[in-house]
């Protein structure tokens, strides 16, 4: 996944992801946008959104981890700051 798209790749996974979970769109997903009080996440959107990180991305992630991302661009550092961690566990 990471040879052929990299960051912009696994960025634009997310973007899809938080559009399903969120039923929002593209156009909403300003870095900014606190993902419960500006996107109106629930509970079961927040396990749909690790669910499906964990099985596209092919990393660990699990509700405690969600605890700590508020915003869009919480998430994506978290996404890339995990798919780094993994990358150099294999380098």
């Amino acid at each position: 996944m990471m040879k052929n798209g990299g960051k912009t790749d696994h960025k634009r996974i997310t973007r899809q992801i938080l559009v399903t979970c969120l039923g929002c769109s593209e156009q909403d997903l300003s870095g900014e946008k606190h993902l419960i009080n500006d996107l109106y996440a629930d509970s079961l959107a927040l396990i749909d959104m690790v669910i499906m990180i964990s099985e596209q991305l092919k990393i660990d992630m699990d509700e405690k981890d969600i605890i700590n991302i508020d915003t869009v661009n919480d998430l994506y550092c978290w996404v890339e700051n995990k798919i780094l961690a993994v990358s150099s566990d294999f380098a």
